[in-house]
């Protein structure tokens, strides 16, 4: 008796494939062992159903996924040299979304202990000053982007001067206007996702801030293979070139200490800090970032640690199927290094 061929299984195969070649190993083994966890499950529960369903699902199955999928690109090796910030400009840019006034705001102390965070109407961290006087954020060019099917469906995406695909927000804030905690809620104008970000009360002794973010699937229909990314320009110190590195948990961006090229040795981290779900980190180049990646959840990022150059940071959470109905929930942090 021949073994019958799994089309659900053939698309995921192919399409860990592309992430694996495209350098996201780390991600790709991640989603493989979900993928087979959740296919032994869905094996048991297909034991009790009759034939004839069966053989309905997977005609369906062969039909939706006979779609060709397009590869993801190659790893871009550009180098950039460093510039003041203030003569650094997106001018290639579509922009889109205005958003600029904060909607919440914090100030704590003075000086080395001084930590100063805004946050938009949209959830974009607009700044983020740790010590007093260095803005570790470009131009608030930070954000968040939705995915499904392996990163080829992009549902939304949101990165400050860019957005595409989220509804009108509405807001909590339980301390009053211009405070936190600051919750924002959001629907994709295709009817498939609810997102809602929690920007907790920032950190004045550990110097960070904390944004949780649920998801909820709002359809009628299953979503499969799911990805939640936060990125940003992160320009450290007072030019544009920083080395970035990265963890399994964490990226980063800093000027050394003992490094002549930017002053003063400053840095600033993006963490992934809901360890038990599957996650990853990314370093890319500024032209990388701005050119589209802003726009995705999966990126082939650059080799780290990083030479001097400009770069931004990104962390991605691979949150695999959405049954109708269900939400999940994960954290991002921000802090000073």
């Amino acid at each position: 008796m021949y073994e019958q061929i799994n089309p659900t299984q053939m698309f995921r195969e192919r399409q860990l494939a592309l992430l694996e070649e495209a350098g996201d190993r780390r991600l790709a083994r991640q989603l493989r062992a979900g993928a087979e966890r959740q296919t032994k499950e869905r094996s048991t529960i297909a034991m009790s159903t009759i034939g004839l369903f069966a053989a309905l699902l997977a005609a369906g199955l062969v039909a939706l996924f006979a779609l060709s999928v397009p590869a993801l690109g190659k790893e871009n090796d550009v180098r950039q040299q460093s510039v003041p910030r203030s003569d650094k400009t997106d001018a290639a840019i579509a922009t889109t979304s205005t958003t600029t006034t904060p909607k919440a705001s914090f100030a704590s102390g003075s000086g080395a202990n001084f930590l100063g965070v805004k946050v938009s109407d949209h959830g974009n961290l607009l700044s983020f000053e740790s010590p007093q006087g260095q803005e570790q954020l470009f131009d608030g060019q930070e954000g968040y982007a939705l995915c499904s099917n392996f990163g080829n469906t992009v549902h939304a995406h949101d990165t400050g001067s860019v957005e595409s695909g989220f509804g009108v927000p509405t807001f909590s804030q339980p301390n009053g206007t211009g405070t936190f905690p600051l919750t924002i809620t959001r629907k994709t104008t295709d009817g498939k996702f609810q997102l809602t970000q929690l920007w907790s009360k920032p950190d004045p002794i550990e110097k960070d801030i904390t944004v949780t973010m649920t998801l909820k699937n709002i359809s009628s229909s299953p979503i499969n293979v799911v990805s939640l990314s936060r990125s940003g320009d992160f320009d450290v110190g007072t030019l544009s070139g920083d080395q970035g590195a990265k963890t399994g948990d964490s990226a980063w961006q800093w000027d050394d200490s003992d490094s002549s090229a930017d002053s003063p040795p400053v840095g600033t981290m993006l963490t992934a800090l809901t360890f038990g779900t599957d996650h990853g980190a990314h370093i890319e180049t500024h032209s990388e970032w701005v050119g589209g990646t802003r726009e995705r959840c999966l990126t082939t990022g650059q080799t780290t640690p990083t030479s001097i150059q400009d770069v931004t940071m990104r962390a991605v959470y691979g949150l695999l199927d959405f049954s109708p109905g269900q939400s999940k929930t994960v954290k991002f942090e921000y802090g000073r290094m």
